[in-house]
């Protein structure tokens, strides 16, 4: 039999394969992003022809009640001429200057968030809206190939894509990592959130970008010079590769602020969010000045990104780019890498301005009225309630958690799981409890506790991490003491917990 020809068409079962590539959601979530932003790019002119102040507007809401996924744009629509492009497995785009160069993101972003999902498009200049719906398991078990649409006759001003997802997979937001997902888009799509070009809201919060102050201050090496804001502009061009930007010293020591941003066409591919990146050749070893105080931000050009945009090709080019750029900014005086390290003084300024603050705050919360001899003796009362001990802490270990989040830890030997249950309705006045259920120690953590009430950060839903990762070590230390010869450990805990209540 002589061949002349073999399909390379995709079979339905492949869009299953979709669900285990490995993705982050914040990435996944840019994918529909970047589809309203390049339809907005190259529909513009036409667009503000028929709404003079027009602003492109995106909106991601997660229903965890309706468990729907819902991404709204109001861009120009998906046209006739790019329909059934846009929903061709690797179709790739005419245009592949543009931020969906690969023609692959709405489709491996569903899948990979959902079994089910309905695509409504209303092209602007167009009378009618489409309407397309996709059963993964169908498509599978049917082995579907040509999917239907529905029409609607619509006004040829109205433009908009609407997608909604239900079955959600694994993959798909939880309560506790919207807050992750926001902060990173944020940082993706910096470029475009500064110019106001764009809206993103995520569960009707508006995103801003990340916005950093700069060091002004003398040269460490001079401290009566004049002051110099610690910001080097990159322009750099090595052949096809080229480098927009800046490197500049943090004004305060900020954890997270810190890094190496890189982005394409706008858009970040390395280093957004908590996704840090320190290539050695400009920030040095880790945990030292100039590794905690650098950050700065380049635009690529010439460089290849993955399909799923979340980090560059030719990896050894960006390297050789890298330490050319470190080699321009050594040649400047004063040196930005030498203030980096070397300075010191405002960082210990503002320090001992921190604790005069935390000293005054204490002196004013504890008047001489705590310290009168009945009021001591009311506390202990308190503190040696066993009862009232044993109460919380049944209250709170028969709590069922709202998150769960699990780690391994190493007693003696063994691995163990380590159990972490976030509790959000208890009436328990304990802050958090530590017990062991057979091979697995669980530290519960009382977020309903009045503790959080106190202090307005939390009333704002904001900075929670760094008390619970607190407990969390309390939770370990626990646990691996008796191993150091530390008997009725717990006895710490049940303390902790009576004296946590003095905030009240």
């Amino acid at each position: 039999m002589e061949i002349k020809q073999v399909s390379i068409a995709l079979k339905p079962n492949v869009y299953t394969t979709f669900r285990d590539l490995s993705n982050t959601l914040s990435n996944t979530l840019g994918e529909y992003v970047d589809n309203a932003v390049q339809n907005y790019f190259d529909n513009k002119n036409l667009l503000q022809s028929y709404e003079p102040d027009y602003k492109l507007c995106i909106r991601i809401t997660m229903d965890w009640e309706q468990k729907t996924l819902t991404i709204v744009d109001n861009a120009a629509g998906i046209n006739e001429k790019n329909y059934l492009r846009a929903f061709e497995p690797a179709n790739i785009p005419e245009n592949r200057a543009g931020l969906n160069e690969y023609g692959m993101g709405m489709k491996t972003a569903s899948v990979w968030l959902a079994d089910n999902w309905t695509i409504t498009t209303k092209a602007l200049g167009e009378s009618k809206e489409r309407i397309l719906s996709f059963d993964l398991n169908k498509v599978v078990e049917e082995e579907k190939e040509v999917l239907a649409i529905t029409e609607k006759t619509k006004s040829q001003k109205e433009h908009y894509t609407k997608i909604i997802l239900t079955n959600l997979s694994k993959n798909a937001p939880k309560p506790n990592s919207l807050e992750r997902v926001k902060k990173h888009l944020s940082s993706i799509y910096r470029y475009y959130l500064r110019n106001d070009e764009i809206e993103i809201f995520v569960n009707e919060e508006k995103l801003t970008a990340p916005n950093y102050k700069i060091l002004n201050a003398p040269f460490y090496k001079n401290p009566d010079g004049g002051s110099i804001l610690w910001k080097k502009e990159i322009h750099f061009n090595a052949g096809k590769y080229k480098a927009n930007g800046f490197i500049a010293i943090l004004d305060e020591i900020q954890q997270g602020a810190n890094g190496l941003v890189l982005l394409r066409r706008g858009r970040v591919i390395v280093g957004g969010g908590d996704e840090h990146y320190f290539p050695t050749c400009i920030f040095g070893s880790v945990g030292t000045f100039k590794y905690k105080r650098l950050f700065g931000e380049l635009e690529l050009d010439g460089f290849e990104v993955t399909f799923n945009k979340n980090s560059f090709k030719a990896e050894d080019d960006l390297q050789a780019l890298l330490e050319d750029i470190r080699d321009e900014i050594r040649k400047n005086e004063p040196n930005i890498f030498l203030q980096a390290d070397g300075y010191r003084q405002r960082s210990r300024v503002k320090k001992e301005e921190i604790a005069q603050e935390i000293k005054e705050t204490f002196e004013k919360k504890n008047t001489s009225a705590l310290f009168k001899k009945e009021k001591i003796e009311q506390e202990e009362l308190k503190i040696n309630n066993v009862a009232a001990i044993k109460k919380n802490e049944e209250l709170i270990n028969n709590s069922k958690p709202a998150e769960t989040y699990t780690e391994p830890i190493l007693i003696g030997s063994k691995e163990c799981e380590l159990k972490y249950e976030l509790i959000t309705d208890t009436e328990s006045m304990a802050l958090y409890s530590v017990r062991k259920e057979e091979d697995v120690f669980v530290c519960k953590i009382n977020l309903n506790h009045s503790f959080f009430d106190c202090y307005p950060q939390f009333k704002k839903d904001k900075d929670y991490e760094p008390v619970i990762r607190i407990l969390m070590a309390f939770a370990k230390a626990e646990i691996k003491a008796p191993d150091s010869g530390t008997t009725n450990v717990g006895n710490v805990r049940n303390l902790f917990n009576q004296y946590i209540l003095e905030n009240d």
